[in-house]
């Protein structure tokens, strides 16, 4: 049976001892409820909940309950537990396609792919991970060519360490006092080294990513920036590390360069950072150790 979750069906259970709820409160109680879950708790019980958002566990699970049967919440067989739902993927890729750097960007994405023939991302960050908007695939197949809303560590990719080098240094601290996820020998997991490389990254205009989420895997990470400067969002350009060569790195790195300073003077931005990292050099990986 659906649960009554419209302001109506709230104030009458005011009745019950419940206190009265204008419709305005139920939906910001709703919402509360669904911002709950988060990276640091992505899977949670009623109790767990109630106590976040400080509401009854009755009205908790009411909502959780109708959250379910729309696909926003998902429930755990093994362990009981909520956490969001894929409905909210759905909805998401619908935002995520309708913001205005993904129009921008669009055409230069498909130019780019089309010049380089490697597999090309568009990516933003959120939390501790980097989210695809979009994919354009080259003439060459990447074994890793992911999926539009496909979330990745952002400490193990070009687009994701671009990205987090460019946060306030505050932002960049709570992200990186997460526990960092090592996916191969070449995933950098000790913060402290994270927050040197980041330093480079920030000078030098990109980022490359050699194996470090998947082994033999290589991609370049370029920012594009709004109006003020901020890097909002990142492409990558990757491919395999048999065709991905250092002389080839190069011309990528120049080339992708200047189709995310295009797309940034799309959006608005012209300041020197763009002219600074189109005279950027490529830097070769440091050794595994």
């Amino acid at each position: 049976m659906a649960q009554d979750v419209s302001a109506q069906g709230i104030k009458k259970r005011s009745d019950r001892g419940e206190g009265i709820v204008t419709g305005n409160q139920a939906v910001r109680r709703a919402i509360a409820v669904l911002k709950a879950f988060s990276d640091d708790a992505p899977e949670m019980g009623v109790t767990e909940v109630s106590r976040k958002v400080t509401l009854h566990k009755s009205t908790v699970y009411r909502l959780l309950s109708a959250f379910e049967g729309e696909g926003l919440i998902a429930k755990s067989p093994e362990t009981g537990k909520y956490r969001l739902g894929p409905e909210l993927i759905v909805l998401g890729e619908q935002v995520l396609r309708h913001t205005d750097v993904h129009r921008v960007a669009l055409p230069f994405l498909r130019e780019l792919a089309d010049r380089t023939g490697e597999t090309v991302d568009l990516e933003v960050l959120s939390g501790g991970n980097v989210v695809t908007i979009e994919e354009i695939a080259g003439k060459h197949v990447v074994a890793a060519a992911g999926a539009i809303g496909m979330p990745w560590a952002a400490h193990a990719t070009s687009t994701g360490k671009v990205l987090l080098a460019h946060l306030s240094p505050e932002k960049q601290r709570h992200i990186l006092a997460r526990a960092l996820k090592k996916f191969t020998p070449r995933t950098v997991t000790d913060s402290k080294v994270l927050a040197r490389d980041l330093i480079k990254i920030r000078e030098q205009g990109y980022a490359v990513s050699y194996g470090e989420l998947e082994d033999h895997l290589i991609a370049i990470g370029l920012p594009i920036r709004s109006r003020n400067g901020d890097a909002i969002a990142a492409v990558s350009v990757s491919g395999p590390d048999t065709r991905l060569t250092p002389d080839k790195l190069q011309g990528l790195i120049r080339t992708g360069l200047e189709t995310c300073a295009k797309i940034s003077a799309r959006l608005g931005y012209h300041g020197p950072a763009t002219l600074r990292a189109a005279q950027s050099k490529y830097m070769a990986p440091r050794a595994i150790v």
